[in-house]
Order: C-alpha cells, then sequence, then structure tokens
C-alpha cells in the first residue's frame, strides 16, 4: 500500500502540473521545434529553464518564507511585495494570459469550422460564459479541470508518439543563432514563474490540511512535490518541441505558433484530430480563463479590503480581456515582451535570493538585487524601441551571461553586494 506522504507528495505535484499546465502554453513548444530544427534540444533546454523549472523554484521559494502571494518580495518593503504581486496577477489575468485563452480558442476551434467567423463573435461568447462562471463559481467547472487535464495529457502523449512513427519527419537544419536564449525568452510567455508565487497558497493550504504542520516538514514535501511537477511539464514541452522538430521539414521559420500546432496534428491525424484537439483545447481554456479571472476578482477584493468587491473585478476584467483578446494570439504575445523582458529578472532574483533568506541579513541585499536587475532589463526593453539608443542595448547584451539572456545578473549582484556592504557600515536592517 502506498505510504501517505508518497501519495501526498503526487496529489500536490499534480496539482502544480495542473495549475500550471495551461493550454495557452501548448502553442509554445512545437514552435521552439520549428525554429531549433536539429539543434532542437538547445531551444528546449533555455525553455525548460523558464518553464517547468524556474515557477516551481518559485512556489518552494514561497513556500519557504510564508506560502502568501505577497511573501516574495516583503523583505524589501510590504508595499513592493503588494505592487509586485498585483503586477503578476494583471499580467496572469485581464492584461496577458486571460485574453489568449480566448484567441487561441478562436484560431484552433472555431475558424476550424467556420473559416470566416470574426474573432469577435468567439470572444463574445467566450467571455459571456467566463463572466457568468465567474460569478457563480461552482464545483462543476473543478470537475471538468480534475478530467480534462489527464484527457489532454493522454492526447499529448499520443500526438508526441504519432511524431515518431510519422513516415516524412526529417529535421529541418536552421541556420546556427543562440537557440538557448530563444527558449529561454520564449518561456517568458508562459508567465508561469509570475503567478508562482501566487499559486504557492494552494499547494501550502493543501499540506496543512493533510497534517504536516511543521516548516520543515512542509518544505520537504514541497520540494517531492515540485519535482513531480517538473518532471510532467518537462515531459510534456520537451516531447511538443520533439514534435515540432520532427514535422520542422514541413514549416517556414515565422509561422503563427496556433498554426504550428494544428497543422502538426493535421499531418499525423487528419482533420479528425485537430478538431478533437480544439474542443479539448477550448473546454481547458475556458476553465484557464474561469480560474484565473476569479484569482484576479478574489486577490483585489482581498488586496483593498473589499473597496474593489469581486463581482466589480471580476466585470472588469472580463470586459478588459475581451478588448485585449481582439489583438489575437500573436499581438497578445508582442505585446506581453517588453513587460515580460523587465519582469521576468525581478522574479528571477527575487526567487534565487528567497532561498538563502535566513543566510542574509540585510534587506538592501535583496533592494540592490532587483534595482540593478530592473535597471538593465528596462534600459534594454526601452533602448529597443528607439533606434538612438541601439549601441547602448548592443553593450548591455555584450555584458556576462548575456547569451544566456541574463545580461542583468552581473550589474544585480554588483549592486547587491554594494548594498550589503553599505548596509553592514550603517547598520541597516
Amino acid at each position: 500500500m502506498m505510504k501517505k506522504s508518497t501519495r501526498d507528495v503526487l496529489v500536490v505535484g499534480f496539482a502544480l502540473f495542473a495549475i500550471f499546465f495551461g493550454a495557452g502554453n501548448l502553442i509554445f513548444p512545437p514552435t521552439l521545434g520549428i525554429v531549433g530544427g536539429q539543434e532542437w534540444w538547445k531551444s528546449t533546454l533555455g525553455f525548460l529553464v523558464t518553464d517547468p523549472l524556474l515557477p516551481i523554484l518559485g512556489i518552494i521559494a514561497t513556500i519557504r518564507v510564508g506560502g502568501q502571494a505577497d511573501d516574495l518580495g516583503k523583505r524589501i518593503s510590504p508595499k513592493f511585495s503588494a505592487f509586485l504581486a498585483a503586477v503578476c496577477m494583471l499580467a496572469i489575468g485581464p492584461f496577458f494570459s486571460v485574453p489568449r485563452t480566448a484567441a487561441t480558442t478562436h484560431e484552433i476551434a472555431t475558424i476550424q469550422i467556420f473559416p470566416n467567423m470574426p474573432v469577435w463573435v468567439t470572444t463574445v461568447l467566450f467571455f459571456a460564459l467566463t463572466l457568468w462562471l465567474a460569478l457563480n463559481p461552482s464545483r462543476a467547472m473543478d470537475r471538468i479541470g480534475k478530467i480534462l487535464t489527464p484527457a489532454l495529457l493522454v492526447a499529448l502523449t499520443i500526438l508526441i508518439v504519432g511524431s515518431f512513427l510519422y513516415p516524412d519527419s526529417a529535421m529541418a537544419v536552421r541556420k546556427p543563432q543562440n537557440f538557448f536564449l530563444i527558449g529561454f525568452r520564449e518561456g517568458y510567455q508562459t508567465m508561469d514563474a509570475l503567478g508562482a508565487a501566487l499559486m504557492s497558497g494552494i499547494a501550502i493550504t493543501h499540506l496543512i490540511s493533510c497534517g504536516y504542520d511543521s516548516t520543515k516538514e512542509r518544505n520537504r514535501m514541497a520540494l517531492r512535490s515540485g519535482i513531480v511537477a517538473f518532471i510532467l511539464l518537462a515531459y510534456v514541452y520537451a516531447g511538443l518541441s520533439f514534435m515540432g522538430a520532427r514535422l520542422s521539414s514541413h514549416f517556414a521559420i515565422g509561422t503563427d505558433r496556433t498554426i504550428v500546432l494544428l497543422e502538426s496534428v493535421r499531418l499525423l491525424f487528419g482533420k479528425p484530430g485537430a478538431l478533437i484537439l480544439g474542443a479539448g483545447v477550448s473546454l481547458a481554456c475556458l476553465t484557464t480563463s474561469v480560474g484565473l479571472t476569479v484569482a484576479c476578482g478574489n486577490y483585489f477584493d482581498q488586496l483593498t479590503k473589499g473597496k474593489l468587491p469581486y463581482q466589480k473585478v471580476v466585470i472588469i476584467s472580463t470586459l478588459f480581456s475581451f478588448f485585449v483578446s481582439l489583438l489575437g494570439v500573436e499581438g497578445i504575445i508582442k505585446s506581453a515582451v517588453p513587460v515580460l523582458q523587465m519582469a521576468y529578472p525581478v522574479m528571477i532574483v527575487l526567487i534565487v535570493l528567497t532561498f538563502f533568506d535566513r543566510h542574509i541579513r540585510s534587506s538592501w541585499t535583496y533592494t540592490g538585487a532587483v534595482i540593478g536587475a530592473f535597471a538593465v532589463s528596462a534600459l534594454e526593453t526601452i533602448g529597443s524601441f528607439f533606434s538612438g539608443m541601439s549601441s547602448l542595448v548592443d553593450a548591455l547584451k555584450a555584458l556576462p551571461f548575456g547569451n544566456v539572456g541574463m545580461e542583468w545578473l552581473l550589474p544585480a549582484a554588483v549592486l547587491s553586494l554594494l548594498c550589503t556592504i553599505v548596509a553592514r557600515m550603517g547598520k541597516k536592517a
């Protein structure tokens, strides 16, 4: 008979997998395989660093310091941690992730059946359902999610196995480039690391309900559960990337991500396979949309102590998501790039430092690191919009670790060290 601790690890691990396994994330790995061709494993490795490694580490780190959404960054200040959590909630909610679920539903499902259907028709229906379900939360959506996640996992396994057996599957030879960096930056688009702190409460609540009262015990269980979730997510992402690589000779670089996923399924299983995938992904997108909208409503209701009530936040969030969804999947992805390029370095720094929280005496250590990481990433992001700043952008990219997308790492480390020394000299907390 399975030990209770092992059973609990698997339950939490699968729960974390379900939280991060958003249907919208499916469109990224196949494109990595297309871009990389024979070098697909390099782009996949970069992607796996930012997802699932970083979000799983984010959950474990947050649990180690309390497990609440605003615990990550609280050493800098409570206001900063609340602001950071709010920004992350908006990013994975009405700004990017939720609108992307509706746009994905239109491009993967609706236009396969009704090619001339305007996107606004799909999104009106999609968000009408989202709003109704979010204002009337029940176990129905939870049950649907629990059925859809395993079913989608089985379907993806069939896709991955099918790509192994596909006869015309010569991997394309691509022009040499930094495939690791491409995958690393593409992983930003899943936005899972931004939601890690927000979702850690789910894991810690379940562990406490299972009787794990001591912090040490919860940390151990969280680590083991995180490993389970990491293995499952890495399997799905690597498998889909491999599928894209196997079919890469059929696609040109730059093909829309949703088209890559759909046409890959068509090549392997014909139009019926694409229709089945479209239906499954659409239902999964709806559960994701409802779940994130509910989380957004609850978060801002609690943050403002009821000044922004749940119902009002849900209505505003749904309306805003509707208008953003009209940009389409590729439009939303492009719009998210500047925000994610500035937010992710800050999150990486906070997650790493939080693992060593008990050994860090001064909060200035955190402050310096965050300022350094944000300053570099912000300058680089802003500079990419102005030709006059191209030399500055090139100089920043030439910094150490720039080849793996971490040109902000050395400035963050140096500024963190300087702030630590100043704090010690001035005996600052």
